[in-house]
């Protein structure tokens, strides 16, 4: 009994904490992932006072979305929940899935490598953040994407150039909090280098640490040292030389050593989903949770995983005396700290934020839209071509976007028919590619790629095309790795993602309207 009672001072060591029960506290600590449909799953986990939700993407209206966020913050809780989301455009996230205005990927915003516009764009993407409900941001991607073939990362990063890859982010990050929306950088120490995607197993890096330091930390280190960084997300990646057995994720070495003592941060450090296979390979989604914890976490993002599962676990070891209070006590108070610096409210605003969106996307697509070989002057394009082809291989998603190109050359006076096919073209759509080439005076083939290796059918049928004696112009639509498949292609013009705005820039350069701009973000090195 006298253990029991020491054990409840202990708990509550100051005044200013006595309204909140020890488990209430853990609850804090996590975020689960709840789809638009599960409203009363959401409003069940606000009551048990949990630290946040994040919203899993799916087709759904932004009335849908606001209709959400507006039913759960109705319900009563002790400390304002964080409601989240990947806000980032490119292969993990399509922001018209939640009902929001178009993000271009990060890779197009580093060749448009216009800081001012970019922090414009966030701002304007924070806002209309808030007013579907969502204060936190899963974003920027602070990844220096080194390795061409990386499966996960790619565009989703700024650039393969550290200072770069900083100025962006930075960029980013002041947009979000103009917006008050709270920004997450990821994935530390970075996952720019690696050859494999933690959604499916579990990364090994061997780099050095001088490499790490110089090269994937730097955009990480410079924002800390600014004071800009308030939450920063952990990587599934193993990093051999300073971590050989658990990935920076579960690490102390890499949270407390690097993050907190090198680095003096004292912010927000956040797990990447613990129900990626990067973990559930090899831990139940509760135990990696206490790792993470025990080891310098203080926000466990847990996906679908059981929150009663998680928090139980945290609270039995706190029981056992395995966890010490204070450990409790400080990740709590940097989580309210944070709230309370954003100061969390439910902004129900009808206020119209495209006309300006809209305008400073439309201005940093044409900023990035980058003619890397012009080899045999067909850019601008010859309006005396009688058949022009576009041949464009993607998913069935941008299809809709894609037409915008057509529309404008048709406005612009040229003679074009545009044909969209799969990323994994069949033998039929072969054969009607091969009669669209037969008639056509000039093809502009569409290469698609989100980041590590193209589809073997599309290069092929792609390679047929370039080879086909007809004159031809290469776009790469989105990852612009994959020219290093066409070393052929005399021709190259890269968007870098596929929006409205960006076939509207590739008309305008076709036509001679607008000169490229854009400065290739990348090392397209791939020896």
């Amino acid at each position: 009994m006298k253990l029991l009672i020491l054990l409840f001072a202990f708990v509550f060591p100051s005044s200013s904490n006595e309204d909140i029960s020890l488990k209430q506290k853990i609850s804090q600590f996590i975020i689960a992932t709840v789809d638009i449909g599960e409203i009363e799953k959401a409003k069940k986990l606000i009551a048990e006072n949990i630290g946040g939700i994040q919203l899993q993407w799916g087709n759904f209206s932004l009335e849908e979305t606001q209709n959400f966020t507006y039913s759960i913050l109705d319900s009563s809780f002790s400390v304002y929940p964080f409601i989240a989301m990947d806000y980032e455009g490119g292969s993990v996230y399509h922001s018209e899935s939640l009902g929001l205005l178009d993000l271009p990927t990060n890779m197009m915003i580093g060749a448009a490598n216009d800081p001012n516009n970019s922090a414009s764009l966030f701002y304007l993407a924070g806002l209309e953040l808030k007013k579907a409900g969502i204060n936190m941001s899963f974003s920027p991607v602070v990844d220096v994407n080194t390795n061409p073939m990386n499966p996960i990362i790619g565009i989703r990063s700024f650039s393969s150039n550290p200072e770069k890859v900083f100025n962006m982010a930075n960029a980013a990050i002041n947009g979000f909090k103009a917006a008050n929306i709270i920004p997450t950088l990821k994935h530390f120490p970075g996952h720019g280098d690696t050859n494999l995607d933690s959604h499916k197993t579990l990364p090994v890096l061997n780099l050095e640490e001088d490499e790490l330091y110089n090269t994937h930390i730097y955009p990480f280190k410079k924002i800390i040292e600014q004071k800009n960084a308030d939450c920063i997300m952990t990587a599934h990646v193993i990093y051999s030389k300073i971590d050989d057995k658990l990935p920076a994720s579960l690490s102390s070495k890499v949270m407390k050593n690097i993050l907190r003592e090198n680095l003096k941060y004292d912010g927000l450090i956040i797990t990447d989903s613990l129900d990626m296979k990067a973990i559930t390979s090899k831990y139940r989604i509760e135990e990696a949770s206490l790792i993470a914890f025990k080891n310098g976490a203080d926000l466990l993002l847990i996906g679908r995983g059981d929150f009663y599962k998680v928090r139980d676990r945290i609270y039995s070891e706190v029981l056992k005396g395995n966890i010490d209070i204070n450990r409790i006590n400080n990740s709590y108070k940097r989580i309210t700290e944070i709230k309370s610096k954003y100061k969390l409210n439910m902004v129900k605003s009808k206020d119209e934020f495209s006309k300006a969106y809209n305008t400073i996307t439309r201005e940093l697509s044409a900023k990035a839209i980058t003619l890397y070989k012009n080899n045999d002057k067909l850019v601008p394009l010859d309006k005396g071509y009688k058949n022009i082809s576009l041949i464009f291989f993607m998913p069935e998603r941008f299809y809709s976007d894609s037409i915008n190109l057509y529309k404008r050359l048709i406005l612009y006076g040229f003679k074009a028919r545009q044909y969209n096919f799969s990323v994994n073209p069949t033998n039929e759509d072969n054969e009607k590619i091969e009669k669209i080439i037969a008639k056509s005076d000039i093809v502009i083939v569409g290469s698609f790629q989100w980041s590590g290796v193209q589809n073997n059918n599309q290069r092929k049928t792609i390679e047929k095309i370039l080879s086909s004696g007809k004159k031809t112009i290469l776009i790469s639509l989105m990852s612009p790795y994959d020219i290093k498949n066409f070393p052929q292609a005399k021709n190259i013009i890269m968007t870098y993602g596929i929006t409205s705005f960006t076939m509207d820039s590739l008309a305008a350069l076709l036509d001679g309207n607008i000169k490229s701009q854009g400065i290739l973000p990348v090392n397209l090195n791939f020896d």
